[in-house]
């Protein structure tokens, strides 16, 4: 059970990255979020910022096998494919930008490794691969 506890945190160390290429300014993120206000600009960040560092908690959590671990990726797994998909549907953030088609791809293969992720945690705690 501990090498499928290695690939579920590498799985979420994954996640993590993939979602941090998305920073706006960087590589693929070239929508302008100017128009979106201070409180909620900022609440957005701050949720991004500390789904990120969870993650990183989580990954040695699923390293130690901690009692929890499983539980809380699956939580982390809802959440970066929540990000992703109310992006994607244009729900928010609202930018005047258009998503670039990179963009778009990104988030799709994003959300679709947070699928990935949550069926493979739960495969371990229902199976004890």
């Amino acid at each position: 059970m501990h090498d499928t506890m290695i690939i579920a945190s590498l799985l979420v160390f994954l996640n993590v990255t993939l979602l941090a290429i998305l920073v706006p300014g960087g590589p693929i993120e070239n929508r302008d979020f100017s128009k979106l206000k201070g409180g909620v600009f900022w609440g957005f960040n701050l949720f991004l910022i500390l789904l990120g560092i969870t993650s990183f908690i989580v990954c040695y959590l699923l390293l130690i096998s901690h009692p929890n671990a499983i539980l809380i990726t699956k939580i982390i797994a809802v959440l970066y494919f929540i990000v992703y998909i109310i992006d994607l549907a244009g729900i928010f953030p609202k930018s005047p930008t258009k998503m670039s088609a990179p963009l778009m791809l990104f988030e799709v293969i994003n959300a679709s490794m947070a699928v990935f992720l949550f069926l493979f945690v739960t495969a371990i705690e229902n199976v004890g691969l």
